[in-house]
């Protein structure tokens, strides 16, 4: 026949804990994934092409506002 409801109740909890576990992990990745200092440790190089060009953006926006 069917399972009995503290069968389903053990599975609801276990599949909670699964989940938070998951969520968990997800979390954590994430926080890794968009932390500054980790992308500047693995990719250095595109770091400081990536300032250079937004320095040069800036200047440009800010020259270009100081003409008459």
């Amino acid at each position: 026949m069917g399972e009995t409801p503290d069968q389903i109740r053990s599975e609801i909890e276990h599949t909670r804990y699964r989940l938070g576990q998951d969520l968990d992990a997800l979390e954590s990745r994430v926080k890794l994934e968009t932390d500054w200092r980790v992308q500047f440790n693995r990719n250095p190089w595109v770091c400081v092409g990536a300032a250079f060009g937004l320095a040069l953006l800036a200047g440009i926006a800010v020259g270009s506002t100081g003409k008459a």
